[in-house]
């Protein structure tokens, strides 16, 4: 039996969004970029459950993998930040996900935004 590391991943049934961004790291108080190629993936799993999933794109490998129920979580830009940074941040408890956009066009950031909270608090099953 091979262990691979998206064995431990559910496969996606089917992919609603894909966009480029990076991920933060927390540095004592501070949040700063990881530096690799990275892409944000929002699917449903094979289970009906609405996955966030960060990726690193040189190697293809999902690292982070959230399920979000309707209404537990946001996705919105931090105005603390210069620059594109956008916090994943649930309302049940003290998870946060930040990431940074690597989209060349600055421009659909705000589309993506949207898009994001479309997708992660539309009711399960639709």
């Amino acid at each position: 039996m091979g262990s691979s590391s998206t064995e431990a991943f559910p496969a996606m049934q089917e992919v609603l969004l894909e966009f480029r961004a990076g991920k933060m790291k927390f540095e004592g108080k501070k949040v700063v970029p990881d530096a690799r190629k990275g892409l944000v993936r929002i699917a449903r799993g094979d289970e009906r459950l609405i996955h966030f999933q960060w990726l690193d794109r040189t190697q293809n490998v999902v690292e982070d993998d959230q399920i979000i129920f309707p209404d537990e979580a946001v996705f919105e830009k931090v105005n603390q930040a210069s620059g594109r940074v956008y916090i994943l941040k649930f309302n049940t408890d003290d998870r946060k996900f930040f990431i940074w956009m690597q989209e060349p066009n600055a421009e659909g950031d705000s589309q993506l935004c949207s898009s994001v909270n479309y997708y992660i608090n539309r009711p399960l099953g639709i």
